[in-house]
């Protein structure tokens, strides 16, 4: 019967088929569209993801600008004040150099950064020699250090004792410690864990025997906790971030507060320090921990660090770093501070003292629209003096370039007397 419709109509048929073809051609065209849809969604989320790489790295780069700006301003004013020191006949360092301001110029108004390009910059600057140094600490203030910070006695010895056997080069445990040190902390640290370990076995601690490269290495030591280490309540706290522990140190300052924080092991020691300890830039911590150790009782803080603190403190704006008034003189200082001779010797044992500086650590920060970058480096700072004379011979053979020779020349023409410069010098760096 179809047939025979089909064969006396057959302009019908042919309007079925162009109806079928034209439906198979739209459900083609559909999942073509879709198709290409489907890749033009994906091409563009790769263009953003692109662009938004893009925008970070630059705006990481200048980030990364910003903190070295603020790394050589910190330089600069390094150089300037030892060369204002030299003029002025001033052999002292002290909390009121430019170095140690933190102004509008070095953390901006409100602590809020100075404002440069597309976002700002901060900049700090420490002095190591108001630290102890790790490499050269004397047991009795590293014990006095465990004090200060509320160890308890039974733990002092102990903690004081791994420290101590990390860095020196023997192989002998030291009290409360019997035999050999990595055998004795492996079976500490395996009583420790709650873990079976003899001696013979593979050993679970081994001592380093050696100078510590940085102070985070003290979290390697045995006894060392995380909140011995940052100065934390507990072991689950976490720690404040560099970024974040400066800009609280500088709001601290804006605001004339005093510290509102724990003091830890990074706050104490340092492995860049020189050694003596500069008592014009001494944190209140440090001083306390080393008129402890020359003590006859380290348990007890000495009365004698309020006297040196308020004669550091000018009248009437205590706690502003700018109100820091110099010291001078030593045995002057001491003197007037009440410290009995006997004591005064003992704390040059422990670690001497002095009110000059000439190694520093630089804490530079750029941002720009979130993205921070944060560079640290350990610089020391000298002065120089070159002989005319001495460059003459590098001119002739041609190992100074022409520009600086004509630079050279128009600066100081045909003078012969030494010329004296200072030099601020990078001994560690790090970006982050």
């Amino acid at each position: 019967m179809k047939d025979e419709v089909r064969r006396m109509n057959p302009g019908s048929a042919m309007r079925t088929g162009g109806r079928a073809r034209r439906a198979a051609i739209l459900v083609l065209t559909l999942w073509i569209v879709v198709v290409l849809g489907l890749i033009s969604a994906s091409m563009l989320e790769e263009v953003y993801l692109e662009l938004k790489l893009a925008r970070f790295q630059r705006d990481d780069f200048e980030a990364m600008a910003l903190a070295r700006a603020g790394l050589a301003r910190a330089v600069a004013d390094l150089r300037n004040d030892l060369m204002m020191d030299q003029a002025l006949g001033q052999n002292y360092d002290a909390l009121t150099d430019v170095w140690a301001r933190q102004d509008a110029d070095k953390v901006g108004r409100d602590n809020e950064g100075v404002p440069m390009g597309h976002g700002a910059y901060w900049v700090w600057v420490d002095d190591e020699a108001s630290k102890f140094n790790l490499n050269m600490v004397n047991p009795l203030l590293l014990k006095a250090a465990l004090y200060e910070m509320g160890v308890e006695e039974t733990e002092v010895q102990r903690v004081a004792a791994a420290i101590l056997d990390y860095l020196d080069p023997d192989d002998v445990a030291q009290p409360p410690g019997v035999g050999t040190e990595d055998e004795y902390y492996s079976a500490q640290t395996a009583k420790q864990s709650r873990t079976r370990w003899k001696p013979g076995q593979t050993l679970l601690y081994r001592c380093k025997n050696d100078r510590f490269s940085s102070v985070d290495e003290l979290l390697s030591v045995y006894g060392v906790t995380r909140s011995l280490f940052y100065g934390l309540e507990n072991d689950e706290d976490d720690p404040r971030s560099p970024i974040e522990r400066l800009k609280g140190r500088s709001e601290r300052a804006r605001t004339r507060e005093e510290r509102d924080e724990r003091v830890g092991l990074r706050d104490i020691f340092s492995t860049y320090s020189p050694g003596p300890i500069n008592i014009n830039t001494a944190d209140p911590a440090i001083l306390r921990i080393l008129f402890r150790a020359a003590s006859s009782d380290p348990k007890t803080p000495n009365p004698a660090v309020e006297k040196l603190l308020a004669m550091r403190r000018s009248a009437g704006k205590a706690g502003k770093t700018g109100a820091e008034k110099p010291l001078r003189d030593i045995a002057e200082v001491m003197g007037a501070a009440g410290v009995p001779m006997d004591v005064v010797a003992r704390l040059m044992t422990v670690a001497p003292l002095t009110v000059f500086s000439n190694q520093y650590h630089i804490w530079a920060l750029g941002e720009v629209k979130g993205t921070k970058h944060l560079i640290s480096a350990s610089v020391v700072r000298s002065p120089e003096t070159c002989d005319p004379n001495h460059l003459g011979p590098l001119f002739e053979q041609g190992l100074v370039h022409k520009r600086l020779i004509e630079s050279f020349r128009r600066r100081h023409r045909d003078a012969r007397e030494p010329i004296v410069q200072t030099t601020v010098r990078v001994v560690q760096w790090q970006e982050l």
